[in-house]
């Protein structure tokens, strides 16, 4: 019998032997570092170990699945095909899968997940499968490509998946996306977004994780150009969730200051959108993608929204009963975010609702995407794109396919306290919105009319005088929507039936509104006018449901819209408030409201001293006729508006948002320096405040004065601002300017200025 040496006895031990092992770190003052090198039998052993302290034994399967990890970036036994097998494992212990257990049960699991998650990361899983993600990235394309194996592809995005789910959970989630979150890493994954088996897995890492990160700046991105040209199709819609990022303004809520904002920060957002218009045919794409049907189900004689999608439900069950596989989808049909398991220790296979959800998302993100394109310094840019690559035509008919109205008998139950909760809410508003970027002081606005309706505008539009609008005749045709019916009188019928309990009428309201704002657009107005959206609103607003704030608002601000210098818009009015009863309900919400109804009494008193000066035609009707004229054009009326909006706002609450408060006074006494004098309602202001003291902590005209000192600084660098302000009122700003100089200078011996009249004030 041989003995073995001294030597081989040594290896012997130093391989088999745990206690060895220690004896030999600490001889050679180096031993283990990567679990690969632990055996197995101690790895079984820690993990009963676990599981008899009362943890569950995926905390085994966890430290199995590392040590995968760690053979398989040694290159040694672990293939593709056993590492796709573990992440699959991991995905299953960082995922709770069976949602129909008890509340009980379920937060067992979650600490489950999250007991998982952290063992994985403090086991050196996280940085094991960050070299995992960037094994081949780093290579040169064709050298990549070559690399890149279906079931390596396959093993990635299971990677990628179980990513996420982790960077979900609250114990360990936001410390593992900050380490993922690196430039390298980034890169790494954009280069995924080609390939059908990790475009979607990878895209929601990315969004993940920039969401710790500032917004990538898309031209810095190697290769992104041409890989934005190779994304078609699916690749591409899903791809907009990360445009949408990329152009969103979250740089703007960074801590900057007003000059950093104004002079040295460069917009990111502005930087992408110049990028993204320049590329060829993207555009173009994204309208096809944004014009989409087919990620709606619609079944015939279901006129329902939510039936649609239960009917779609019910027939996706009825199949995957049928259907279930006994063993994992094919490697070339497999596609990560939708091939998934349905439970645990399940086969991994296609799931349609996932498909289903993943157009819908990725088709709003495609709307988002070009809402953003029509915002900020490259906005006319964006529009003369979108117009030219026949956005509005595309949206008419997409528009049509939306189930719009609310059903009250519904079969199919809301979720409770959810009434406006529906699968295609969010697309419908991103359509929405970018709709109302389109027609926002644009001059492609009227794309949104067919050709009958444009020649119909036109023959109003001959007869409005100085109120008519100039460019009618120089509308690109072929850009328009087709058919009897164009997408603003579709969206006007469509407001005309939603309740007003829906979020989407909010939206509804403001496209119409955005489309009359700027210039006085008389052809308009009577467009609408004869589609009885003047009445419709205005019983909207006197309905007993009318009273969130969001309603009220964006109901006179379109009321505004509709009536300003038109005297048959006024008639309407009179015609509705016929009733005792009526007129004084109106009154009241307009009273009570001066906020949210401030712009439409501006347009009331505009349209007075226009009726009064300039069409003196309709002077005796609007003094004595009209009741809501006569009503605000009298001197007693318009003190108290004028006290009451510079008295709801100060220097210090003064915002974008309610500025416009401050504006409406300045209509009135604009309107009364040119007309006779304002000198009586800067005496009236005075006597008021020697009656009545303070209003807001503050004496009304100091607070006035410190108003319009902030307007002045306000309006010195907001040249749109002002250009807007000027195209609504037909005051030109200049004498806005005036107006605000003579009542703030500082020599108190003119009755013109507002410290004469604080000067002379008791202290």
């Amino acid at each position: 019998m041989e003995y073995p040496t001294e030597a081989k006895r040594r290896r012997i031990c130093v391989k088999d032997n745990a206690v060895s092992k220690r004896i030999h770190t600490e001889q050679a003052g180096y031993g283990n570092v990567h679990l690969h090198q632990v055996e197995l039998k101690l790895l079984e052993r820690y993990g009963a170990q676990l599981e008899v302290a009362g943890i569950q034994t995926q905390h085994y399967e966890v430290l199995k699945i590392v040590t995968h990890m760690e053979e398989y970036l040694r290159r040694d036994s672990c293939s593709d095909d056993t590492l796709y097998k573990s992440f699959k494992k991991l995905y299953e212990c960082v995922t709770c899968l069976d949602r129909q257990r008890h509340e009980q049960e379920l937060s067992r699991r979650y600490k489950r997940e999250c007991l998982n998650a952290e063992l994985f990361y403090n086991l050196g899983g996280l940085q094991a499968a960050k070299r995992i993600m960037l094994l081949e990235s780093q290579l040169p394309t064709e050298s990549r490509h070559r690399q890149e194996t279906e079931e390596k592809l396959r093993m990635k995005s299971v990677l990628f998946e179980t990513m996420s789910r982790i960077i979900t959970t609250e114990s360990i989630g936001e410390k593992v996306a900050k380490e993922l979150a690196e430039e390298e890493v980034l890169i790494g994954l954009f280069s995924y977004l080609k390939y059908d088996q990790t475009y979607i897995s990878s895209c929601s890492l990315i969004e993940d994780l920039l969401q710790y990160l500032p917004n990538p700046i898309l031209s810095q991105i190697p290769d992104m150009h041409e890989l934005i040209l190779e994304l078609t199709g699916d690749k591409l819609i899903n791809f907009c969730r990360i445009l949408a990022i990329a152009l969103s303004d979250k740089e703007l809520h960074e801590k900057l200051s007003y000059a950093q904002k104004k002079e040295e920060h460069i917009s990111v957002r502005e930087l992408n959108q110049e990028y993204l218009l320049e590329i060829p045919h993207l555009v173009e794409q994204l309208v096809m993608a944004a014009s989409s049907k087919d990620s709606l189900p619609r079944f015939r004689g279901i006129k329902e929204e939510d039936a649609n999608w239960m009917q779609w439900i019910d027939d996706s069950n009825a199949d995957d009963i049928f259907d279930l596989p006994d063993m994992d989808i094919d490697v070339e049909e497999f596609t990560g975010g939708i091939t998934q398991p349905t439970e645990y220790d399940a086969p991994w296979c296609q799931q349609p609702s996932m498909t289903a959800v993943n157009r819908l998302i990725g088709g709003a993100a495609a709307v988002h995407v070009l809402g953003q394109l029509l915002v900020g310094k490259h906005q006319k840019h964006g529009q003369q794109v979108l117009a030219d690559t026949k956005l509005v035509p595309g949206l008419s008919s997409a528009f049509e396919n939306f189930i719009w109205v609310f059903q009250g008998a519904s079969s199919e139950p809301r979720l409770p306290g959810r009434p406006e909760c529906s699968p295609e809410l969010v697309l419908k508003i991103q359509m929405m919105k970018l709709i109302h970027s389109l027609c926002d002081h644009s001059e492609y606005k009227h794309l949104l009319l067919t050709k009958g309706e444009l020649a119909e505008v036109q023959r109003i539009n001959d007869k409005a005088g100085v109120l008519a609008i100039e460019g009618l005749g120089r509308v690109n045709k072929l850009n328009m929507c087709k058919g009897k019916e164009g997408l603003l009188t579709k969206i006007v019928d469509t407001l005309k039936k939603e309740p007003t309990s829906l979020a989407l009428r909010f939206w509804l309201v403001r496209i119409v509104e955005s489309y009359l704002r700027g210039t006085a657009s008389y052809c308009y107005q009577v467009f609408l006018l004869r589609r009885g959206l003047l009445q419709h609103v205005i019983s909207n607003l006197l309905a007993d449901e009318s009273s969130r704030q969001e309603v009220i608002q964006s109901g006179f601000d379109l009321l505004a819209g509709l009536t300003v210098f038109n005297i048959e818009a006024f008639q309407v009015i009179d015609d509705i408030l016929r009733l005792p009863q009526m007129r004084n309900k109106f009154v009241d919400l307009i009273n009570k409201n001066l906020v949210d109804s401030h712009l439409f009494i501006r347009s009331v008193i505009l349209s007075f001293n226009f009726f009064s000066f300039e069409r003196t035609m309709h002077a005796d009707y609007a003094k004595t006729k009209n009741y809501l004229l006569s009503y605000v054009g009298t001197f007693q009326q318009q003190m108290v508006y004028l006290r009451k909006l510079i008295s709801i706002i100060t220097a210090k609450s003064v915002s974008q948002e309610n500025v416009g408060c401050l504006n409406t006074a300045l209509v009135l006494l604009i309107c009364s320096h040119k007309s006779t004098s304002m000198l009586p309602y800067l005496e009236a202001l005075k006597n008021e405040q020697m009656t009545r003291g303070t209003e807001c902590g503050s004496p009304v005209l100091a607070n006035f004065r410190e108003l319009l000192l902030f307007w002045q600084k306000h309006y010195s660098s907001r040249k749109k601002q002002c250009i807007a302000l000027e195209k609504s009122s037909r005051i030109p700003f200049s004498e806005w300017q005036h107006i605000v100089k003579t009542l703030t200078n500082d020599d108190h011996t003119l009755p013109t200025s507002l410290v004469y009249y604080i000067h002379d004030l008791p202290t």
